[in-house]
């Protein structure tokens, strides 16, 4: 009973885990999930949230000729 117990409270939490296990703020995604993960969509829209994270920084740098450098 304990293990199920554990089990629902881990997938309840999963898309704030999600989030800080890769990096990104957390705090938003767990106050949604905390008053919304009850209901499916909100815990769904929260995983999705999660997964999505932030856009990869990308650096280019051009040398004095105008060529990009990688």
């Amino acid at each position: 009973m304990m293990s199920f117990l554990t089990f629902l409270f881990v997938m309840y939490w999963l898309p704030t885990i999600i989030a800080v296990v890769r990096g990104i703020p957390a705090l938003g995604i767990a106050v949604f999930n905390f008053f919304l993960g009850w209901t499916v969509i909100g815990w769904i829209v929260a995983l999705l949230l999660a997964l999505a994270g932030r856009a990869q920084e990308r650096i280019v740098i051009i040398d004095s000729s105008g060529r990009v450098v990688r």
